[in-house]
């Protein structure tokens, strides 16, 4: 089947299952025709870091690449080198500075997918690259966020602009801007104003300070949020975004393809692949075992991976089969799965 070229690229899957030397080789692909590519990962693992043998200071960088004569870009994600990047675009200068947000902002801080959907837009918004390339986390965090986007959304709901209004309300006070926490009593619930009296008491005034300050900031950034959340529509479109769901031919890992794909029906578009990785039937079936002992194994395993690849075309519409790769090398890896990628574009 032919392979047509999108804006965005997004690569799921569970871990140990190639999926960033797949998301690395498309990129490179992509790029040896012609794109302007940008490869992304936040996989907290950097396993991109050490395929592309990229420095430690690179980190949350746009990156310049090149393998055999071709160049493409690439970003190992840093949610706070993208803070940065939001609070000068958007003039938003406090946004880089508030403890929680920089608390938030960690790696493992819980904003590191909404700021990874900000980053791709920021980064195709500046008319740089034709292709994004997306390496997700393994598992299905990422698409449990994407479907969750609902909720982030109301954050910014119109509801919630007046009671941010108060909150953002400073009084000063002995020289200081303090926020005024007799508004707090007024306008928020008994539940949360006992749950602020909690933290108060545990963590002192001045985290209630930094965490109002913090909801504040955050929506003063709305523009650089909602821009972010609007790329889910985008991704939603079979026209904009290529979705693969990579997996290999252990049974297990494939079991769970089939089921990460039920989890997100009502997000991944029907015009998606499944990239079965580590596929061994070809040379299986040229394989001239000499004994019966090999002859039993390779027989087994043949079955066994052609009835898996049958029954998981009943789930997928489209499977894109890769091949083993026989070598200690990530460099063979990558070139050989390029030039299986290149087998699926469309011939001119």
């Amino acid at each position: 089947m032919a392979l047509t070229t999108k804006s965005f690229e997004i690569f799921c899957g569970t871990g140990g299952v190639g999926k960033t030397t797949l998301a690395t080789s498309r990129a490179l692909s992509l790029a040896g025709l012609g794109n302007r590519v940008l490869l992304v990962t936040i996989d907290p693992a950097r396993r991109l870091k050490d395929l592309l043998g990229l420095s430690g200071d690179s980190i949350g960088e746009v990156q310049s690449v090149e393998i055999e004569g071709v160049k493409l870009s690439a970003l190992l994600m840093s949610p706070e080198k993208t803070i940065l990047r939001m609070a000068e675009k958007f003039q938003t200068p406090d946004l880089a500075h508030n403890r929680i947000v920089q608390i938030l902002s960690k790696p493992y801080g819980g904003m590191n997918e909404i700021l990874s959907l900000v980053e791709m837009e920021m980064q195709f918004e500046s008319g740089k690259y034709d292709v994004i390339v997306l390496d997700t986390p393994p598992g299905a965090h990422f698409l449990d966020f994407l479907e969750g986007l609902a909720k982030i959304k109301s954050f910014f709901d119109q509801n919630f602009v007046e009671i941010f209004s108060y909150l953002g309300q400073k009084t000063a006070k002995a020289g200081k801007k303090v926020f005024g926490f007799g508004l707090i009593n007024r306008v928020i619930s008994t539940g949360v104003r006992k749950l602020l009296g909690y933290l108060q008491n545990v963590t002192g005034a001045q985290f209630i300070d930094d965490f109002i300050e913090a909801i504040q900031i955050i929506y003063q950034s709305k523009e650089a949020f909602l821009k972010g959340l609007a790329l889910q529509d985008v991704l939603k479109m079979k026209e904009k975004c290529n979705w693969f769901l990579v997996t290999s031919v252990e049974q297990g890992k494939a079991q769970e393809a089939v089921e990460m794909k039920s989890h997100a029906s009502s997000f991944i578009h029907q015009d998606h692949f499944l990239v079965l990785n580590k596929c061994l039937e070809k040379e299986l079936e040229s394989w001239n075992a000499e004994t019966v002992k090999l002859k039993n194994l390779r027989d087994s395993l043949l079955i066994k991976e052609v009835t898996l690849k049958k029954r998981l075309r009943e789930s997928f519409p489209t499977i894109l089969e890769f091949p083993e790769i026989m070598s200690l090398s990530p460099l063979d890896h990558i070139q050989k799965l390029t030039h299986k990628w290149n087998s699926y574009v469309p011939q001119s």
